[in-house]
C-alpha cells in the first residue's frame, strides 16, 4: 500500500462473491456481468449514466458537460474540458491530447466521430446529430485504458494487485486517485454452481459473512440467505430468443412468427420466478425503460395456421445456441431451453440444443453464426433506449470476425433497410412516437422474441456502509465504506 493511507480502516477487505472466474480484465475485450463489475472499479468513461433516464450523464473525465462549439454545423461539433489533476495508476497525466487519443482508438465510438486536442478541450465531430451523445460516452467501449507494457492502467480508484488470478480477484488502490477510497481492498472471488446449477456454495459464503456483497443471484435465490440486506428493483436485461433470419429455416417472417406464437411467455418466466406476471415479457426494453407491449400472446392455433402458410419454408429441425451459464435475466438457461424444445416439437419441428462451455466459446460461435436460434438476452449498456436498441437491432450490430458481440448484439443478424431507417430517425430525434415506429417493424417482421426480464438485485452485509444502487446493476465501491461491525 502507499504511504499516506494508513487510516484505521486501511486493512479493511471487501468480498465480492460471483459465479465464475473473470474472463478478462481488457476493458475493451469481450466481457460479461462479471468482468464488467470488476473492470467498472478500474477504469473510468469520460460520462457516468445518470440515475434516470431523462436526467443528463455527468461528467467524470471532463470538467464540464458538453458544449457546442462556435461555428459547428447543427451542433454536430461539441468539445469540453479534460477535469485537473487525474492521472493514472502508474502516475501518468490525463491530458487533453491523451484522452482524444485513446477515444479515437475506441472502434465503436470512431465510428461515429472525429476526436481531437484543442487547447485542454476534447473536440467530437459528429457524422450524424445526437441529442445525447453523452450518454454514447458513458457505454463501457468508451472507458479510458492505457497501455504500458503487459499492463492496462485506468484512473479509476482501484488497480489490479499482481497476485490476482481468474478465481480470486484482488483490487487495492490507485495510488494517484484523487480522493482515496476508503474500502482499501476488494477481493472478487468465483463460487461456481454446483451440478444442478444452484449457487449453493455462494450462498453458504454469504450466510456465514465471508461474503460481503454479490449481484449475481437470482429472485429465487433470496430466500435462502440471511442476515444480510437485500435490494431488489426492475433490472436493465432482457432475456431473448432470436431467430436467426440468414438461415433458409428462418428467412421467412410468418415461421419466425409461428415459432413465437407457440411460446408461452408467462411459463417461460414461471420457470424461473414465483411470480411470472411480474417478470415475463411484454416488449423488447427492459421495465427501466418504459413500456411497450408487443401483443405477442400464446396461441397454438395461429401458430399451425402461419406454418401452413408457409409450408414450402417450414424448418423440420432447427439449432439453438444456449448462453454458457446463468445471466441477471436468465436465471436457469438449461430449463428454458427444454421448454422452447418441448413447445417447437408440438409444430413436429425438432430443436438441438447446445449450450456453449464458456462465455469465449459462446462468443466465438456467436460470431460464426452457425445457429438457427440462440437464447440469450441483453443487459443495457447505458440508460438509453436508444442505445439498447441499437445493439440489438441495428445491421451494423450483427456480430462478424474483427467486431465484438460484447458491444454488437443483433445475434438475429437481421438487416432490413426499413428497419434501419427507422433506427435512424429514432437515433435522430428519440420521440415516443419514432421509437414505437421502429418497434411495431421488429414486431411484424419477428427476428426475435423477448421473453422475460431480469431484475437487479443486491444482496450485501450490513458492514458495507454508504450504499447506492445503480442503474446498470454494477455499483462503484469507491463511494462506499465498510465498518468494522453492522
Amino acid at each position: 500500500m502507499p504511504e499516506g493511507n494508513t487510516e484505521p480502516d486501511a486493512l479493511t477487505t471487501l468480498r465480492v462473491g460471483l459465479l465464475a472466474p473473470v474472463h478478462t480484465l481488457d476493458p475493451h475485450g469481450g466481457r460479461d456481468f462479471v468482468s464488467a463489475t470488476i473492470l467498472e472499479q478500474i477504469f473510468e468513461t469520460p460520462f457516468a449514466p445518470a440515475e434516470t433516464i431523462d436526467q443528463p450523464a455527468r461528467p467524470v473525465l471532463f470538467a464540464e458537460p458538453l458544449r457546442p462549439e462556435a461555428g459547428g454545423e447543427d451542433g454536430r461539433v461539441i468539445s469540453a474540458p479534460v477535469r485537473e489533476g487525474l492521472r493514472f495508476s502508474d502516475g501518468t497525466p490525463l491530458t487533453a491530447e491523451l484522452l482524444a487519443e485513446i477515444l479515437s482508438g475506441a472502434g465503436r465510438l470512431a465510428e461515429q466521430t472525429a476526436i481531437e486536442a484543442r487547447k485542454g478541450r476534447v473536440v467530437f465531430r459528429l457524422d450524424r446529430p445526437a441529442e445525447r451523445f453523452d450518454l454514447t460516452l458513458t457505454h463501457q467501449y468508451c472507458q479510458v485504458a492505457l497501455k504500458r507494457g503487459a499492463e492496462t492502467l485506468g484512473t479509476g480508484a482501484y488497480r489490479v494487485a499482481a497476485d490476482s488470478t481468474p478465481e480470486r480477484i484482488r483490487l487495492e488502490p490507485n495510488p494517484h486517485y484523487p480522493s482515496p477510497p476508503r474500502i482499501r481492498e476488494i477481493l472478487f472471488v468465483a463460487y461456481p454452481p454446483d451440478a444442478d446449477g444452484r449457487p449453493q456454495a455462494l450462498l453458504d459464503a454469504i450466510d456465514s459473512g465471508e461474503v460481503h456483497f454479490s449481484n449475481v443471484l437470482s429472485r429465487e435465490d433470496l430466500a435462502q440467505v440471511r442476515g444480510v440486506r437485500k435490494w431488489l428493483e426492475p433490472g436493465s436485461g432482457t432475456a431473448i430468443l432470436y431467430f436467426n433470419t440468414e438461415r433458409p429455416g428462418l428467412s421467412d417472417s410468418r415461421v419466425r412468427r409461428a415459432l413465437a406464437f407457440a411460446i408461452d411467455r408467462a411459463e417461460v418466466a414461471r420457470i424461473s420466478y414465483h411470480n411470472p406476471m411480474a417478470f415475463s415479457a411484454t416488449g423488447l426494453l427492459p421495465p427501466m425503460m418504459g413500456t411497450w407491449r408487443d401483443g405477442i400472446a400464446h396461441d397454438p392455433k395461429r401458430a399451425l395456421a402461419l406454418l401452413s402458410q408457409a409450408a414450402e419454408a417450414r424448418p423440420g429441425r432447427l439449432s439453438m445456441l444456449l448462453i454458457f451459464g446463468p445471466r441477471p435475466y436468465l436465471p436457469h438457461p438449461r430449463a428454458v431451453a427444454d421448454y422452447i424444445v418441448e413447445r417447437l416439437a408440438t409444430l413436429d419441428v425438432e430443436v438441438s440444443v447446445h449450450q456453449a462451455e464458456s462465455m469465449e466459446r459462446y462468443f466465438q460461435e456467436a460470431v460464426r453464426g452457425d445457429y438457427d436460434m440462440v437464447l440469450s438476452g441483453w443487459v443495457a449498456d447505458t440508460t438509453d433506449p436508444v442505445d439498447f436498441l441499437d445493439a440489438i437491432l441495428s445491421p451494423d450490430s450483427i456480430p462478424s470476425p474483427g467486431r465484438r458481440i460484447v458491444f454488437d448484439g443483433n445475434l438475429a443478424r437481421w438487416s432490413n433497410p426499413a428497419a434501419g431507417e427507422s433506427l435512424g430517425r429514432f437515433r435522430q430525434q428519440p420521440s415516443e412516437e419514432n421509437k414505437a415506429r421502429l418497434l411495431e417493424l421488429m414486431h411484424e417482421e419477428m427476428p426475435l422474441l423477448p421473453l422475460m426480464y431480469g431484475p437487479t438485485i443486491y444482496v450485501y452485509s450490513p458492514r458495507l456502509q454508504s450504499f447506492r444502487p445503480s442503474p446498470l446493476g454494477i455499483p462503484r465501491f469507491a463511494e462506499m465504506s465498510l465498518a468494522e461491525s453492522p
